[in-house]
């Protein structure tokens, strides 16, 4: 090697003065071999991550190698790094956050001082190069080459691998000769010897191999595929090698497992990878796109690549995915708002020999639509028959079909069920953050303020929203979590968290939405203004509560106004209240309960009950506000639910229980009602503990321990038997928690304390 003393310093100066230095030359003139040499030179405490480009790389593909790069030094992500890819290469392209994520985590690291390297950043393509590899492997003895060749395929090479592939069975003395001679190759650890070829010298022996044995190549990736565990490595043989429909039913599963993840941007690059024709006519493929425009909540496209996924199944005569795709279509209906058409669709559609996922799904949908058509009483019925058949099926992708509302909480008969729900998700969920654990955690919120425990609500809504964020926060956990949080917080009467909560929920619709325009004209939108309103009357905050109201959309703007329309004629009353108009408000409020059944949802019949004593009590009518309140107390003594009395809020329960009753009621339930008072407003004293900074748990506390003692995530993953993605989950949780932003603050804070 020639001497460049002059180069060695100017780059050693470089490296530690400097945050990026470029090294331009032509090729061959050594520019990898100074950097190794430099590397070489580096303080032993220096932590380094050599990435090198190849020519295909996009930036997803860059920046899973950059982190798998960086994953020796257990840098303490506080998102998943997955999230982080995905958030960076989504349709957004939020750069930011992916940025953001990747340096707070190298900031954090315990090294201190890093150097990445991208070798080859800009890819030389000169065939020159390719020649030169090409006279190297002349000089090759004739079957290390052949074997070479072949083994090009494989991203990694081991014995069992390469023998299975080749057929070679001297694979086990041909590959410490590959080591030996230095042929551009990596040598991985682990209980197997591993190698890796440089992405360079596999291009040249795949072109290679093509030109010599172009009839070997198809075999030689089936048999990759056969003996490939990673499913995406695996469709990417079977792509190469042209079997688009074993590929096809691959690509099934593999979207299936990605999108129970929450990860869509993923899928359709892989759904990229077929040839354009297939893409184009493939009924299968646009399912599977229809899917993810289901979790971004793209109802449009939904609808569009549906009608070519039943037009396809159709002319195929595949019945089993045809009524999965009409199904499918009935989702993308009710999303729309279109529940009337939604309900006919799903009418016609022939469920007598459907599989379980279709058949959970039309019970699932059969549901929202006693939702959006009031038929309140019946929900309980159908959600339990759609239990009973998720309990017969592990698939985590149609449980998050079937369970895409929080609306179940808070009606008729549903305590019970949602329990049993709950208690089944999380279990299942074990220690790894799911979308549906998340919504499990949500649901366990619900049920745990429907029976008045607050404390353990808002516990319940920070695991979620732990593992939301861990998930690279999706759309739909973010306003599922929010909107329980908000709600929590105005039962405790928490006014800035309460309105914290709401502006992040209504914030949503006024971005760009990817099913088009901003979504306020949109039925769900009703919804949440109105969630707001309820907030904002609870919290007795008169200024919001008109502010909200006329932020509500006109009827003729929101689709399925049908389950809004009842809840909606509460609006005058509460401004009648606001205003004054005491008289009025009661033959308003009497008006809402004439229909009771159609208000019974999220506990405002409760509500309105005690708003409708209120009222009373304005006017001096003492008795008929006794028996309105006697609706409620009788209510509360036989389910013990307390969710729609805390929306009352604290003004209209203190008032209620200072009144002053007589013969009225019976102690007991005069206790009752001062009780809720009482118990109010001790919470709305006490400042809500922090969503994300609780006190750690056994097992954070455990991970704290070795974190304390030195040991690495992979150390700590193994002594206490869990997975390393589950170690950088407890990681980032404890960090998040003690408000600290590195492993050496963590260990410093546990052995002060212990």
């Amino acid at each position: 090697m020639i001497v460049r003393d002059r180069l060695e310093q100017q780059l050693g100066e470089a490296f530690a003065e400097h945050r990026l230095s470029l090294i331009c030359a032509p090729a061959g003139f050594g520019k990898t071999a100074a950097l190794a040499h430099q590397v070489l030179s580096l303080p032993q405490s220096t932590a380094l991550a050599w990435i090198t480009a190849d020519e295909y790389d996009d930036l997803h593909r860059f920046l899973r190698c950059l982190f798998l790069a960086l994953e020796p030094y257990d840098l303490p992500w506080r998102t998943d790094p997955i999230a982080l890819i995905a958030a960076a290469t989504d349709a957004q392209g939020d750069l930011d956050v992916a940025a953001t994520g990747l340096v707070n985590a190298m900031a954090a690291c315990e090294a201190q001082r890093g150097l990445v390297v991208v070798d080859d950043a800009h890819r030389i393509k000169d065939a020159a190069v390719f020649s030169f590899l090409q006279l190297l492997l002349d000089e090759l003895p004739a079957q290390l080459r052949e074997f070479l060749m072949q083994c090009s395929v494989l991203p990694e090479l081991t014995v069992q691998r390469c023998i299975a592939l080749t057929g070679n069975p001297a694979a086990a003395e041909l590959l410490p000769e590959i080591e030996r001679r230095g042929l551009f190759v990596s040598v991985l650890g682990g209980r197997e010897t591993t190698l890796t070829l440089h992405e360079l010298f596999r291009d040249c022996l795949a072109e290679r191999l093509g030109r010599e044995h172009p009839e070997l190549l198809p075999e030689l990736l089936d048999r990759a595929a056969d003996t490939e565990p990673d499913p995406i490595r695996r469709l990417s043989y079977l792509l190469r090698a042209g079997h688009w429909d074993v590929a096809e039913s691959l690509m099934e599963e593999v979207a299936e497992d990605m999108l129970a993840d929450g990860t869509a941007e993923p899928v359709l690059r892989l759904l990229e990878q077929f040839p354009r024709e297939r893409r184009e006519h493939s009924p299968l493929l646009a399912m599977l796109r229809a899917q993810v425009a289901w979790e971004r909540w793209d109802w449009r496209t939904m609808v569009v690549e549906l009608q070519r996924t039943i037009a396809g199944f159709r002319a195929s005569g595949d019945r089993v995915r045809l009524r999965r795709a009409l199904v499918f279509e009935v989702v993308a209906l009710v999303g729309g708002g279109f529940s009337g058409d939604a309900c006919n669709r799903l009418a016609a559609i022939d469920l007598s020999d459907a599989d379980i996922e279709t058949r959970a799904l039309a019970l699932a949908i059969d549901t929202w639509h006693a939702i959006d058509f009031r038929e309140f009483r019946r929900v309980a019925s159908s959600w339990l028959t759609m239990l009973d058949l998720l309990e017969q099926t592990d698939r985590a992708r149609i449980w998050n079909h079937c369970i895409q509302r929080t609306l179940y909480v808070w009606m008729p008969g549903m305590a019970a069920p949602l329990t049993r729900l709950v208690d089944h998700v999380l279990r299942r969920g074990g220690d790894t953050p799911t979308q549906l654990r998340a919504i499990g955690h949500v649901m366990a919120a619900w049920l745990a303020l429907w029976h008045g425990e607050m404390d353990r609500a808002l516990e319940a809504v920070a695991q979620a929203q732990e593992d939301a964020r861990w998930l690279g926060r999706p759309v739909r956990l973010v306003m599922f979590a929010g909107t329980i949080q908000s709600i929590v917080h105005a039962a405790r009467g928490e006014r800035e968290q309460a309105y914290s909560a709401l502006d992040a929920l209504l914030g949503y619709f006024t971005a760009a939405s990817p099913s088009g325009p901003p979504a306020s004209p949109t039925s769900m939108y009703g919804h949440y203004v109105f969630l707001a309103v309820r907030v904002a009357d609870a919290l007795g905050d008169g200024a919001a509560l008109r502010e909200f109201v006329s932020r509500l959309p006109p009827p003729r703007r929101i689709k399925n106004h049908a389950i809004l329309r009842a809840p909606l004629a509460t609006v005058p009353a509460r401004l009648a209240m606001l205003d004054g108009r005491y008289e009025e408000a009661v033959e308003r409020w009497a008006e809402v309960l004439r229909d009771e059944t159609a208000i019974d949802v999220l506990g405002l019949a409760e509500e309105a009950w005690l708003r409708y004593a209120d009222a009373l009590l304005r006017v001096g009518r003492k008795a008929d506000a006794a028996d309105a309140l006697k609706v409620v107390l009788a209510r509360v003594a036989d389910t013990g639910e307390l969710g729609g009395v805390l929306l009352a809020g604290r003004g209209v329960l203190i008032r209620l229980a200072g009144a002053p009753w007589r013969d009225e009621f019976e102690w007991t339930a005069l206790a009752m009602l001062r009780g809720w008072a009482q118990r109010f407003a001790a919470t709305a004293k006490d400042p809500a503990p922090p969503v994300g900074n609780g006190a750690l748990s056994a097992r954070e506390l455990e991970v704290l321990a070795r974190i304390s003692a030195g040991e690495s995530n992979k150390a700590i993953a193994r002594a206490l038997e869990l997975s390393p993605y589950t170690v950088k989950r407890h990681v980032a949780n404890i960090l998040d928690k003690l408000g600290l932003y590195s492993r050496t603050q963590a260990a410093h804070w546990y052995l002060a304390s212990h």
